[in-house]
């Protein structure tokens, strides 16, 4: 047989075994967003339920949050919230996302007062959550919304946002000096502002202290040799699929979670800490083997790792030339 026809004879076997790894592949992730998001469940978990009522109460914050918001908007949402709340307190008692459901209901119904607008039903649920004890404390608001002055804004902003942004580089030489753990939670906070869809905040950090288990779970990841072993901390990044609830969300979690993990990342910045991002680009295989090695449960979506550590006298970092702005800026 000619060498050309053997070239494309093997060429075309890669492809068809490339189509069939990419096709078991996606069924690996289709099959765990049916079994973990709510889609089409007769019953729904905890973490479901909660993401639920934070998808419906935080309908009506933005309601509540427009310049002129319209008296007796959100009838819908009401009733949904309220009957998912209902649903949540009598089977597992009141959580942070209850509790902000039930302010917000409370917020919204002194607005409708203020028009001139009575709901019963919003009052009688409101004296229902009452009586089970699942009422908000009122000096700590945590949910509907609050007043916020352009000025106080402005004063936290950093005096060179183009320097700080700069100077944050993907770290690979780390310092070997130990990163305690109360700065990694300082860091998650600050990611914890991240803008999630409908507020439903998908996210955890997993924070790996012990060097053996890095070890171990860094072996997954072929993108930290060299300076792995150097890190001082290993966080996983990870989105729980129980906070999706349609075909349309199916991708959601690796945005979520991608968004939240760059705040991380600049948040352990401006800690003046070094990170590197180390892509979670598997196979179902490997996904799965290092989801059993760190206990990561089969409902939560691994976004990647993060290799921290802190900074040295002087490293050296990758160049990596940006793009001109005219190739990232598309104006219309």
């Amino acid at each position: 047989m000619p060498d050309g026809a053997v070239r494309r004879l093997a060429a075309a076997a890669r492809g068809a075994r490339a189509v069939r790894q990419l096709v078991a592949n996606l069924l690996y992730d289709a099959g765990r967003y049916r079994r973990w998001s709510s889609l089409a469940r007769a019953e729904l978990s905890r973490e479901q339920l909660s993401a639920l009522v934070t998808l419906n109460y935080h309908r009506i914050e933005k309601g509540l949050a427009l310049p002129a918001p319209r008296p007796g908007f959100g009838a819908d949402a009401v009733r949904t919230l309220i009957t998912l709340l209902d649903q949540q307190l009598r089977r597992f008692g009141a959580d942070d996302a209850a509790r902000s459901g039930i302010a917000t209901l409370a917020e919204y119904q002194a607005f409708n007062r203020g028009h001139g607008i009575a709901h019963a039903e919003v009052d009688a649920a409101l004296a229902r959550f009452a009586t089970l004890g699942a009422a908000p404390p009122a000096d700590e608001p945590c949910g509907g919304t609050r007043a916020v002055e352009r000025a106080a804004v402005l004063a936290t902003l950093p005096t060179d946002p183009e320097a700080f942004f700069g100077s944050r580089h993907s770290v690979r030489h780390f310092s070997g000096e130990p990163v305690g753990l109360d700065l990694v939670e300082r860091a998650v906070r600050m990611a914890q502002r991240t803008p999630s869809v409908c507020n439903r905040q998908p996210w955890k950090a997993y924070a790996f202290t012990d060097p053996e288990q890095r070890r171990r779970l860094l072996s997954f990841q072929n993108g930290n040799r060299g300076f792995g072993d150097g890190a001082a901390q290993l966080l996983v990044v990870t989105a729980d699929l129980q906070h999706f609830t349609s075909v349309g969300e199916r991708y959601q979690g690796w945005i979520d979670g991608g968004l939240f993990a760059m705040s991380l990342v600049h948040a352990l910045h401006a800690l003046g800490l070094g990170a590197c991002m180390l892509n979670w680009s598997v196979t179902r295989e490997t996904d799965a083997a290092m989801r059993a090695a760190a206990g990561i449960p089969d409902s939560e979506l691994v976004i990647m790792m993060v290799a921290v550590g802190h900074l040295p006298e002087r490293l050296r970092v990758a160049f990596s030339a940006r793009k001109p702005l005219s190739d990232v800026l598309v104006v219309r």
